[in-house]
């Protein structure tokens, strides 16, 4: 499968891996804990990530180095704080209703396994990083509240 890779296989309701946000499932309240994958493009061919898992509220993240293998669906994570490798494999999956794209991640260290995406959840028009020091999730998290009325109206409702 090509989303360890970034690249797409043409399926019709496969999308990108990379510079994407990617969750375990929508919360349909600001404290429904969720978990949340996002892999960004960086310069130089490198690819740098983040898990996440808590709610709108409340969470903790893990940054991390993605490098895909050659095996499609194969890569290998390089978790930043410890320096510790996992071997991940993807592959795809029926994404429910509403969602278009469905991901199985064998290996995540935080535990979840099925992640779902939306088109609209792409986060285009930002430079590559060189660095996982420039990752924002907090700002991801909140372009991709802007840009989804569901999940913008979940916000509205705790304000």
């Amino acid at each position: 499968m090509a989303a360890c890779s970034g690249g797409g296989d043409g399926a019709e309701n496969q999308l990108p891996l990379t510079n994407r946000v990617w969750l375990t499932s929508v919360p349909k309240k600001a404290d429904d804990v969720v978990g949340a994958l996002v892999v960004f493009e960086a310069k130089g061919r490198r690819q740098f990530g983040a898990l996440y898992h808590g709610s709108l509220l409340r969470g903790t993240f893990e940054l991390f180095e993605w490098q895909p293998d050659e095996h499609d669906g194969r890569a290998r994570m390089r978790l930043l704080q410890d320096d510790k490798s996992v071997k991940i494999r993807t592959e795809s999956c029926e994404p429910d209703h509403g969602l278009d794209a469905c991901i199985l991640l064998h290996g995540d260290p935080l535990g979840a396994v099925r992640y779902q995406s939306k088109r609209i959840w792409g986060l285009r028009g930002r430079p590559a990083i060189s660095s996982p020091l420039e990752l924002d999730v907090a700002g991801d998290v909140r372009d991709l509240l802007q840009a989804d009325p569901e999940l913008a109206a979940l916000l509205a409702e705790e304000t």
